[in-house]
């Protein structure tokens, strides 16, 4: 096994914990640079083509039943500005269309570069997600396996981030939705379980700037539903499961109020709603 310990290891950006998704991976794209998410997807790719690497991703149909394989990734190493390292979970599912039967199987690797060349090693299964939920640092998990600080395999802490949504105020100074007019109260918790398909869950983006453009395009919610309502930013802590969606916008299952930024006017066009 290649060692990934005994160098300095950072990202470009600092964190004070990691984001991950409702599986545990990690959403790359607030941990890395667009040329560390194009180095990671170079990784994988030599590791897929080689003899002895992770199986390619696919994803196929049938009349009866569906396919896929897909890459996650647990931990990049960066060392210098550059991807050196990655745990990846292999996950392979399947599904009967017609019938309520699926499967799934994981399986988890340590990917090293070092001159060029990629290192494939195969992990356990029982810990390795686990473990990953402990960690607070890119680079913590790769060094596990390599012989490095060991990273203990416990129950994880709820974790709390910060987030971004839009909200109409009121008259009287209150802070509702624009969409249903329900209250959400500074500093108080609400609770609602996220379900895939814009099914349920608090809406929130991760990005600032996103939460803002997205809302002045229609994409966040019909323009027609904040006609007449005064619009404001706010920086909200998130908790519990996290679903993504392409467009940016997350549904989370806990979410809570902590500052009023500032106001949000809306483009004259209407755009519209997701």
């Amino acid at each position: 096994m290649s060692s990934l310990t005994g160098k300095k290891t950072t990202s470009s950006k600092t964190h004070t914990s990691l984001l991950r998704d409702e599986y545990g991976a990690l959403l790359l794209q607030t941990q890395v640079s667009p040329q560390q998410l194009e180095d990671i997807q170079k990784m994988l790719h030599r590791a897929s083509a080689m003899k002895n690497g992770i199986p390619p991703t696919y994803s196929q149909f049938s009349k009866t039943d569906f396919e896929c394989l897909n890459h996650d990734i647990y931990d990049v190493v960066v060392i210098r500005g550059k991807v050196r390292g990655l745990v990846v979970q292999v996950r392979w599912f399947w599904k009967h269309l017609r019938k309520t039967r699926s499967r799934m199987t994981k399986s988890y690797y340590l990917l090293s570069s070092t001159r060029n060349t990629v290192t494939v090693t195969e992990l356990e299964n029982a810990t390795c997600a686990k473990r990953a939920k402990n960690t607070n640092k890119l680079g913590q998990l790769a060094a596990h396996y390599s012989g490095g600080k060991a990273v203990k395999c416990a129950s994880t802490a709820t974790q709390v981030f910060s987030a971004y949504k839009v909200l109409a105020k009121t008259a009287d100074g209150r802070l509702v939705s624009a969409f249903d007019g329900s209250e959400y109260p500074m500093h108080q918790w609400r609770y609602e379980a996220a379900q895939p398909a814009h099914k349920g869950g608090f809406y929130c983006y991760l990005s600032e700037t996103q939460a803002v453009e997205m809302t002045q395009r229609g994409a966040t919610f019909h323009q027609s539903v904040s006609d007449g309502k005064k619009l404001v930013l706010c920086e909200v802590e998130i908790s519990g499961r996290s679903i993504g969606y392409a467009s940016g916008k997350r549904a989370v299952s806990q979410l809570r109020v902590i500052a009023e930024l500032h106001s949000v006017e809306l483009q004259q066009s209407t755009a519209t709603s997701l």
